[in-house]
Parts: C-alpha cells; structure tokens; sequence
C-alpha cells in the first residue's frame, strides 16, 4: 500500500501546485503593461501599426501626428513603413491601403519607383 502512496503524494502535491500557481499568476496577480508603445510590439503587429498610422493620415491629413505615431515604433519607424509599402505593393495587396501608404511616405519624404503609380494625380492644370 505505501508503494502506491508515494507517486499519490506525488501526483496530487504537482497538481496542487500547478493550479495554486495558475491561480496566483492569472486571476490574482496578472501582469499588467502600463505606458507600453508600439515598440514592444511583435514584427507583424508593427506592420499593422505602420498600415494603420497610414489609414488615419489619409483620414485627417495630419504630417506631424503619422510622423509621431511612427517614431513611437522606435527608430526604424520609417523603415518600418517603407517595408509595409513595398511588401503591399509587391504582393498586389488592397490598392487603397497601397495609395494610403504611398502617400504618407511621400508626405514624409521616401521615395521609391514603385510608388509612381500608386501616387494621387495633381489636378488638371496644376504645376
């Protein structure tokens, strides 16, 4: 009898364990992130971040707040947006999401041969 006792002991006392720490780490002290920027972001969520700081410039024209909203990626913040926009346009992605990008890089001065096509046309008669 005392054989099987000593894997029950065991078995329970991990299964304790397991669920006090579970319990402790999820409901009772869960980690909180305060004042985090799109920085500690993963890779993919960055290029979202840089499509999405692209959508709100074609929304309200604002140079300065896509310029700050990309920095907050960290440095390479506009290298960031160049690789979302050739990526896009190489992979024949949504072309208005194309022409968003395309015009916030050309706003912040990038410029690329496969951004002419996607670049908004001047008006008729204009210089």
């Amino acid at each position: 009898m005392s054989h099987l006792r000593i894997p029950l002991v065991i078995i329970i006392g991990l299964a304790l364990g397991l669920g006090l720490g579970l319990l402790i780490g999820w409901r009772l002290y869960p980690t909180e992130f305060v004042n985090a920027t799109p920085a500690y972001l993963a890779a993919e969520y960055q290029q979202d971040y840089a499509r999405l700081v692209a959508a709100g410039y074609a929304v309200d024209g604002d140079l300065t707040a896509a310029q700050t909203r990309l920095r907050s990626l960290g440095e390479n913040g506009e290298a960031m947006l160049t690789a979302v926009m050739i990526d896009a346009i190489l992979k024949q992605q949504n072309e208005q999401e194309i022409r968003q990008l395309v015009n916030l890089a050309a706003a912040m001065g990038i410029s690329s041969p496969a951004m002419t096509p996607y670049l908004n046309p001047s008006p008729e008669g204009a210089p």
